[in-house]
């Protein structure tokens, strides 16, 4: 992926997930090419920080934080929410499609993101969605 690119794609999913906010309980910590930091407000908050440097010619990878931007601690819901270490990363990850951390696990090997790539709900906001929705579920709102 070229670089400039991969900014432009970012570019314009940043737009759309701004026009997000609004209707949702989210706080855009920054938004600064390569990374997205977003906490989702709820009764357990939750951080998501993607670096999207290939974006999208590989999805992003994502880190699960507290609130204070600190690496998530306490317990892992269980679901998409692994406690780990993910064998790349060593850290807690999101084990779903359109994250790095799925698609290179030795699980999902045979899921290639060329697959999902371009599909509804896989741009940047759609992904940040995904997991909120399921965090949500998970802990509660």
């Amino acid at each position: 992926m070229h670089a400039s690119l991969a900014r432009v794609l970012f570019e314009q999913d940043v737009e759309a997930l701004r026009a997000m906010l609004e209707n949702r309980r989210w706080t855009l910590n920054s938004a600064v090419f390569p990374i997205i930091d977003v906490t989702f407000e709820g009764s357990r908050p939750l951080r998501k920080r993607l670096d999207c440097e290939s974006w999208d010619s590989d999805p992003p990878s994502g880190e699960l934080l507290n609130a204070d931007g600190t690496p998530l601690s306490g317990p892992i819901p269980g679901g998409q929410f692994h406690a780990g270490p993910h064998p790349g990363t060593g850290r807690p990850f999101v084990c779903m499609r359109g994250f790095r951390e799925f698609h290179t696990h030795p699980s999902h090997l045979n899921e290639v993101w060329d697959a999902y790539r371009g599909q509804d709900g896989m741009n940047l906001p759609g992904l940040l969605d995904q997991v909120s929705r399921s965090w949500r579920r998970l802990v509660g709102k």
